[in-house]
């Protein structure tokens, strides 16, 4: 695992791609809190990819993890035209795993049970994936 930032600070979003490909990363997941423009408007995670043919099935095998197990509503997989997946050349996902302005998805986001809960199911993601013959 490579994280491309370690802190609360920015980090411009063209390198991060490029670091996974430099490591001849199998994946690439970038892991996001989502916000909308009112508060409490919006609630649950989404898993998104860019490529069809070369981020859905990472997509699916994740999103599928996160379905029974977290205590959000699942938005589903979607097509996202995020710099940070649509530039990698590696099997890549962004992950909204919930919004910071909604008052039950931030109770559920600020405690270390569901940060260890979406760990977990990414493992468990991940190794569904790779277990299907998912490799470069």
């Amino acid at each position: 695992m490579i994280y491309t930032r370690s802190s609360d600070k920015f980090v411009d979003l063209a390198p991060r791609p490029v670091v996974g490909e430099k490591a001849h990363a199998d994946a690439f997941i970038s892991v996001h809190f989502d916000s909308s423009a009112n508060a409490n408007e919006a609630s649950g995670f989404t898993t998104y990819y860019y490529n069809a043919k070369k981020d859905m099935q990472l997509a699916k095998s994740l999103n599928s993890a996160f379905d029974s197990n977290l205590k959000m509503t699942n938005r589903g997989v979607q097509f996202g035209n995020f710099e940070v997946i649509r530039n990698n050349t590696q099997p890549a996902v962004l992950l909204e795993m919930g919004y910071i302005n909604n008052d039950k998805d931030f109770a559920h986001i600020a405690s270390g049970a569901y940060q260890q809960q979406v760990a977990g199911d990414v493992v468990k993601g991940l190794t569904a994936y790779f277990k299907a013959g998912n490799h470069q």
